[in-house]
């Protein structure tokens, strides 16, 4: 059976209201992936770049942090402060229930 890999859609934003799950500070990327949406100040979510690039399904980065975990990623669909954004597969997950 062949594997479709995928790439979260990344979105650059001017800030983000949100703080880190793991400290508190000033988020710089915000993931969601199936489980809900994560928070990551800049330390952890550098420390976190390779989990996040595989089990996120979008992310949102402030556009002056510079995250590892961006080269990575195929950003040929990506967005920029929201526009642009193109059109995905969809994905599906099974219910873990």
């Amino acid at each position: 059976m062949d594997q479709i890999a995928f790439s979260p859609l990344l979105d650059v934003l001017p800030s983000l209201p949100d703080r880190c799950d793991r400290c508190n500070a000033a988020a710089k990327l915000s993931m969601t992936f199936p489980g809900g949406v994560l928070a990551f100040c800049g330390h952890h979510a550098n420390e976190h770049a390779q989990t996040i690039t595989r089990t996120a399904v979008q992310i949102a980065v402030v556009s002056e942090f510079v995250w590892t975990g961006a080269s990575a990623l195929d950003t040929t669909e990506s967005t920029v402060d929201g526009a642009g954004r193109t059109q995905r597969a969809e994905r599906s997950f099974r219910n873990s229930r």
